[in-house]
């Protein structure tokens, strides 16, 4: 079993009761525990299933569900899936079959085991016709899935319950990612929700006061503010050792602050190095790693203007992203040149981005047939060459950077309007609505490296609404092999998709950066999780 593991994770550097949650009181001292500070706010929907942004994840996600599912992969060894919730795994001889053990030992935070029925809940939810989420595309291979989906089954038969503590998924083809994706997923306790319509669970009460098996209970959350967590004594792994952690919203801007007036403890912040000299000076430690993530610009794929692809590139050539790197970051970032990221092993170093070139960009305009009026600004048809760009307040880099680009799209005749928005207004803009020119936002990304769920024409999170003929069947062309090398070559063609038609403008991908005082011990951070070992952090006042 090993060897199979290593060949599918081997070179991957990669997810009782709360007393309250709603809306009172102050975020505690920080002679209470750990006070965490992130620069922006979650939206409160903290369940494996649901949730869509890192700041969730940090949160409550994460902490109260553990991370990671049966399985857990261990950074300290290649990222081989090691037992978690269950004590044991086996992969049938044609890879189409995992059965997992689920351990004795188990507890819901309100004390209700975990059994094989919460393990086929947390699946089935997302195989529902009436699922709400974004990460159904994750589970199309597991037998049964079309069916279920389509509401032509009663339930989803590859989940097979052989008793309360044995559970295999039987998968209809080969699909490398379904191994770690299956073993690794967090488990929603069914006693909390059954009972409420699949389509209605995004608004249940535990989203916002979640129940998990993971080392922390949500115990505290006000909107907009912050979140508590509290030790959860009867965790598998081992009672974490600080009892209690307050996750705050801190724009970057004030995060030295905090941490100096002892108003935090730990921060998640931008790289910078001459921040970073100052956090050292100052008798803090610094925390930095190649990041499993990346900011981009999503384009209107079908935009009027926007669909001319002369257009998208135009706007790609126009944009001097090793500048942005430089002013932003100091260096510390790389120019991102597709969807994966540098630590993953499906990413491409001969992968050429389009460079910086300006002058290309006007003739790229002027074939194009937009013509430069008085005011610089570019023209067609009596239509003007403007598009609003949209993003997310509280990262100062990206609020930077907003006007960076503004600046450098208006050097090519390209009028840009600002427009920043709260990160809660701004995700339902784009994902729900499509209401939107261009926009910034960043990925976090998983340890498997497939791109469905984001990437498939048919994805909520395609929000650019990409849909190249050659898109689909590349990235299932890819999940179809366990051949490490062949996946490989097959995302090499198409990151070289992505280059070619332009639907991001994939901009940098900074270092994933932390700081806290010397108090905290055993905090190490990790490109695909920094709360890996979090039942291992000290506070040492």
């Amino acid at each position: 079993m090993r060897k199979v593991l290593l060949i599918l994770v081997a070179s991957l550097v990669l997810f009782s009761m709360p007393l309250l949650a709603g809306g009172r009181g102050e975020a505690p001292a920080p002679d209470s525990g750990i006070v965490m500070a992130i620069w922006s706010a979650p939206e409160g929907m903290f369940n494996p299933n649901l949730y869509e942004s890192a700041y969730d994840a940090y949160s409550g996600v994460d902490p109260v569900f553990g991370v990671s599912g049966m399985m857990t992969h261990d950074p300290q060894n290649d990222y081989e899936l090691i037992p978690n919730l269950a004590e044991s795994m086996e992969i049938s001889a044609d890879n189409q079959t995992f059965t997992y053990r689920l351990r004795d030992d188990i507890f819901f935070h309100d004390g209700v085991p975990v059994t094989t029925e919460d393990v086929k809940f947390t699946f089935e939810w997302m195989a529902h016709p009436d699922y709400t989420g974004v990460r159904a595309a994750n589970w199309m291979f597991i037998e049964g899935f079309e069916e279920f989906q389509s509401g032509n089954a009663q339930e989803l038969s590859g989940v097979e319950i052989v008793d309360e503590r044995t559970i295999r998924f039987h998968l209809s083809q080969v699909d490398a990612p379904s191994l770690i994706r299956i073993s690794t997923w967090p488990i929603s306790p069914k006693h909390v929700f059954e009972g409420t319509p699949i389509a209605d669970l995004e608004s249940h009460p535990a989203m916002t006061a979640p129940i998990g098996a993971g080392p922390y209970r949500l115990v505290d959350y006000v909107d907009g503010q912050f979140t508590v967590l509290e030790a959860y004594d009867d965790y598998h792994r081992g009672r974490p050792k600080v009892d209690r952690i307050t996750v705050k919203v801190a724009s970057s801007d004030v995060q030295l602050a905090e941490l100096l007036t002892g108003s935090s403890d730990l921060a998640w912040v931008q790289p910078s190095a001459d921040e970073f000299e100052r956090y050292r000076q100052a008798g803090l430690e610094v925390v930095a790693y190649p990041a499993n993530a990346y900011q981009y610009m999503g384009i209107d794929y079908h935009h009027p203007s926007l669909s001319d692809k002369r257009v998208r590139h135009a706007i790609t050539y126009a944009l001097n992203r090793e500048q942005m790197v430089e002013a932003l970051f100091d260096g510390m970032a790389i120019v991102q040149t597709s969807h994966m990221s540098s630590v993953s092993w499906a990413y491409d170093p001969d992968l050429e981005p389009l460079p910086f070139d300006p002058a290309r960009a006007r003739r790229l305009l002027d074939d194009a047939g937009w013509t430069v009026g008085n005011d610089g600004v570019r023209t067609k048809d009596g239509e003007r060459l403007q598009f609003t760009l949209s993003y997310p307040s509280g990262n100062v880099q990206r609020e930077r950077n907003a006007e960076i680009i503004q600046s450098m799209l208006g050097d090519v005749g390209i009028d840009i309007e600002l427009e920043m928005m709260e990160f809660g207004s701004l995700i339902p803009k784009v994902y729900d609505e499509r209401d939107f020119d261009l926009y910034l936002m960043g990925w976090s990304l998983a340890l498997e490296a497939d791109p469905s769920g984001i990437w498939l024409s048919t994805d909520q999170w395609n929000a650019v609404g990409f849909d190249h003929p050659d898109n689909d069947p590349l990235i299932l062309a890819g999940r179809e092999t366990m051949d490490l090398e062949e996946r490989a070559e097959i995302y090499r063609e198409w990151q070289q998709l992505l280059v070619e038609e332009a639907p991001y403008v994939f901009l940098y991908s900074e270092e994933e950066a932390f700081v806290h005082t010397p108090d905290l011990k055993n905090f190490q951070g990790d490109a695909f999780s920094m709360w890996w070992n979090v039942e291992q952090w000290e506070l040492d006042r």
